[in-house]
């Protein structure tokens, strides 16, 4: 990392994590418009900042705090800047404070300052070594990493969040640690489940929580050793789309019956998906499968075309009918509790008629209900869904009282609102009101 460079081409909590990480003795000097602070390290642990912030001296933090008044406040800075001596020597020898109060104003103030700068978008960063920083951190290793989560969190833009994931978009999060750290507010227990990629598309909240990991520790970055053959795969399978059916196939529009199935049998021979099955990774065999759906469709639509018929038949009311019968089946599997039955079915419905409410909103109800009763599958697998669902259908209540149903199991205060969701949808929606009733009784005890 070079010693001056922008926030906006790196985010601060990537900072801070190379900070710690290399255990970072020295002087981090940042600045956004007029705002100016110093950051003094040792050993990659926080032991000071200096900031020309106002709103953030030791006065107006102790006034914040209800320690001292304005004016006790006012007077203070006008002998401190008389004397020129430190606010907080003239406010202990006016009797105003004791010093265990002064020592929790520093630790707040040296927060303030530090949160602060999570939220800075743009700025310029200089990092200036020192052999040597006598002041000692006051901040043990585990409060520092809490105070970086609690700034990812709390204060980072979404717009940063997504800078820094970014560049790992393929990779596999790494636990290192056995238990994750309880205070990001988000459970996130199988993160290593999925790709950076894949978490970016399910909200805020879980790419902040794996930010946090990242940036103090908890997990780490890998990337899938086929990362090489995925990029292959990925730009044969871009250039097959843009491509007509004889050109996929690699044939001109004139090449006669046997030449057209030699053809045929080449293509698939080399593109087949057990062809790549000693590469591990989900991601090929999906892009493996895609490319050889492509290559059969191509296949049917050139034979089509010889035959002097379209392309493509039309089978919507097919498509329709067969939806339907997946779903009967569903719900009937779904009576017999054979939720993995149940889960393929209802699947198949809404991929064949994605505008269906009814379809969507029994895909993400078996969704959790296998993951409450079988404890298989992920809350943020289910949120995901729920997600989706709501973009496509904004006005079904069912999955909020889902929503809120994960959300009161995470011990999260936002059941509240999602059950509220619901009733403002469906004002008779008998699961919201039952749960805000019970909420309601707990609360009054």
């Amino acid at each position: 990392m070079e010693n001056v460079f922008r926030l906006d081409d790196i985010p601060f909590p990537l900072l801070i994590k190379d900070t710690m990480d290399s255990r970072f003795t020295g002087i981090i000097f940042v600045s956004c418009d007029n705002l100016k602070k110093g950051l003094i390290f040792k050993d990659g642990l926080l032991c000071a900042i200096q900031s020309n912030s106002t709103d953030e001296l030791l006065g107006n933090i102790l006034v914040s705090m209800g320690t001292i008044t304005d004016d006790e406040n006012n007077k203070s800075i006008e002998l401190a800047q008389i004397e020129r001596r430190k606010q907080g020597v003239i406010l202990l020898e006016m009797g105003i404070i004791q010093p265990k109060e002064i020592t929790e104003a520093l630790k707040k103030q040296l927060q303030k300052r530090f949160l602060d700068i999570f939220s800075w978008e743009h700025g310029t960063i200089q990092k200036v070594e020192k052999a040597q920083i006598d002041k000692a951190p006051d901040i043990t290793r585990t409060e520092f990493s809490q105070l970086v989560r609690q700034g990812i969190m709390d204060y980072t833009p979404f717009s940063s969040i997504i800078t820094a994931l970014s560049p790992f978009a393929d990779a596999h999060p790494k636990k290192l640690v056995e238990n994750m750290p309880k205070d990001m507010g988000v459970i996130i227990d199988n993160v290593d489940q999925y790709k950076v990629s894949e978490l970016l598309l399910l909200g805020q909240d879980p790419p902040r929580a794996l930010l946090c990991l990242y940036c103090t520790g908890i997990v780490s970055f890998e990337e899938s050793q086929h990362k090489a053959l995925i990029d292959k795969l990925r730009q044969v399978l871009k250039m097959m789309k843009d491509q007509d059916p004889f050109d996929i196939l690699g044939v001109d529009r004139s090449i006669s019956e046997g030449g057209l199935k030699r053809a045929y049998i080449k293509i698939v021979k080399q593109n087949h998906p057990d062809t790549y099955s000693y590469a591990d990774d989900p991601e090929v065999k999906r892009l493996a499968n895609e490319i050889f759906t492509v290559i059969q469709k191509a296949h049917t639509s050139v034979l089509r075309i010889r035959e002097g018929k379209p392309p493509e038949e039309k089978k919507e009311m097919d498509e329709s009918l067969q939806a339907e019968l997946f779903y009967s089946q569903a719900t009937e599997a779904l009576r017999e509790k054979d939720y993995r039955k149940a889960l393929d079915l209802f699947k198949l419905s809404v991929k064949m008629k994605p505008d269906e409410k009814v379809f969507m909103e029994s895909y993400v109800n078996t969704m959790f209900l296998s993951w409450q009763n079988t404890g298989k599958g992920s809350t943020l697998e289910i949120k995901s869904a729920i997600r989706e669902g709501t973009k496509r259908f904004p006005n079904s209540d069912i999955f909020y009282v889902i929503l809120g149903w994960i959300l009161k199991k995470e011990g999260s205060k936002r059941a509240v609102d999602a059950f509220r969701k619901a009733l403002q949808i469906n004002k008779n929606n008998v699961d919201a009101q039952r749960e805000l009733r019970l909420i309601q009784m707990r609360t009054k005890k």
